[in-house]
């Protein structure tokens, strides 16, 4: 009886929806840095703009690409 109800309880199991200011993630990861800039505030703009430098932005290219890259409802692989 008990493990009938913790099956049922996982079939029930629906999994979040990630958003950002009302856009979906996968309009979020097909977005260009300047598209995805505009969502932002002021001062993370500034901060985006003026103060990353080379391997901070290659960084955030790495991550969008195995974000990406990850099948839908699972982590995505480790980028170092």
């Amino acid at each position: 009886m008990l493990i009938q109800a913790e099956v049922e309880q996982k079939k029930k199991r629906t999994f979040r929806k990630f958003t950002y200011c009302g856009v979906d993630l996968n309009q979020l990861l097909d977005m260009s840095y300047e598209q995805l800039m505009q969502l932002y505030s002021p001062r993370q703009r500034r901060r985006l703009n003026c103060s990353l430098q080379r391997k901070q932005h290659s960084l955030l290219k790495c991550l969008r690409k195995v974000k990406k890259e990850a099948p839908p409802m699972e982590k995505p692989k480790v980028v170092t």
